[in-house]
């Protein structure tokens, strides 16, 4: 394999996304590390509430976050990992500048040695990928309702936002895991995951529908996480804790929510337009811009969650006298 692959002779271009690459799935391993003893300590105790001290109503603990964040960090993690050694296979063949993009602005790449092998890795990321969209939009629904809750003792997440967000979370693997099962049925050794979006027309309509799904969640989620903000902003004491800490979230993830979706509307277009004719610097820029505000902005997201949970651990102990 190491006589093959020929990183250092690929374009600067190529080498810095596969920076891109490496440095996501680092970032990713950090703070799959970080989330670990939390994690587990929370799933031993078993407990969502505890009770509220010196006040009657009882407290949401992290536990609720973290078992969407942590396997959202790991499914994370994994997709980008197996990304960057793709990137490894890849430059064993050659990058065509000239042809269409493919997904998120990837270039084809043809004559490697790997190709059956890159095509297995395409499949898998992309299967990871519909994991970790769904348990991002679940992290970022239940910190926001369990602040509400800590913060006004309402109850939440009420019975509706329960239902609606199953449902929406649900809608997301649905469609997702429906265009993944179709391309599979239809590929054929080599065919990446992009091949079969691309080329099959049907799968191309679930991946859109799944996209357009995802877009609609997480709009929703973020509607109702800056509800929750104007309601604990509203309804909480002066010296709540909950005020600052959804505050920071709410103002940081949602934006960044609004701008990812912007972006997965262009990587959806790019799927419909010739891209073949584009110059060479339109197409890297499309590509590190796909980059930059698709799995940074990800990664930015998964960030908020765990600072956010470690955050509301100090304030709702519930172990003895020591922080959680």
């Amino acid at each position: 394999m190491a006589d093959n692959v020929q990183l250092s002779s690929k374009p600067s271009s190529f080498q810095a996304v596969f920076a891109l690459d490496l440095i996501t799935s680092a970032i990713a391993l950090a703070f799959l590390a970080l989330a670990t003893k939390p994690t587990f300590v929370r799933i031993k105790r078993r407990r969502f509430s505890t009770p509220g001290r010196d006040r009657g109503a009882p407290l949401k603990t992290t536990l609720g976050t973290y078992l969407f964040l942590y396997p959202g960090l790991f499914c994370f993690f994994l997709a980008y990992t197996l990304t960057w050694v793709a990137d490894l296979l890849k430059s064993s063949g050659s990058i065509n500048y000239n042809g269409e993009m493919q997904l998120h602005g990837r270039f084809p790449v043809s004559n490697t040695s790997f190709q059956r092998s890159s095509a297995i890795l395409s499949w898998t990321v992309a299967l990871a990928s519909i994991f970790f969209t769904a348990l991002i939009n679940g992290g970022v629904w239940i910190y926001s309702s369990h602040l509400l809750a800590n913060g006004t003792f309402k109850k939440s997440p009420s019975t509706i936002s329960r239902i609606w967000n199953t449902f929406i979370i649900s809608a997301i693997l649905a469609t997702g895991l429906a265009a993944w099962g179709l391309g599979m049925s239809h590929r054929s050794s080599g065919t990446t995951w992009s091949d079969a979006v691309y080329d099959n027309s049907t799968t191309r309509a679930l991946f859109v529908a799944y996209r357009a799904v995802v877009i609609g969640a997480s709009l929703s989620v973020s509607f109702e996480t800056l509800w929750n903000y104007f309601d604990v902003n509203s309804n909480s004491s002066k010296d709540s804790s909950e005020r600052p800490h959804l505050a920071r979230f709410t103002f940081v993830v949602v934006p960044m929510i609004w701008l990812r979706n912007a972006f997965i509307i262009y990587d959806i277009v790019l799927i419909y337009l010739d891209s073949a004719g584009w110059s060479t610097t339109t197409k890297l820029a499309s590509r590190f811009l796909l980059i930059i505000f698709g799995q940074f902005v990800n990664l930015t997201i998964l960030g908020m969650i765990l600072w956010g949970a470690w955050k509301t651990g100090r304030t709702v102990r519930i172990f003895e006298q020591g922080k959680t």
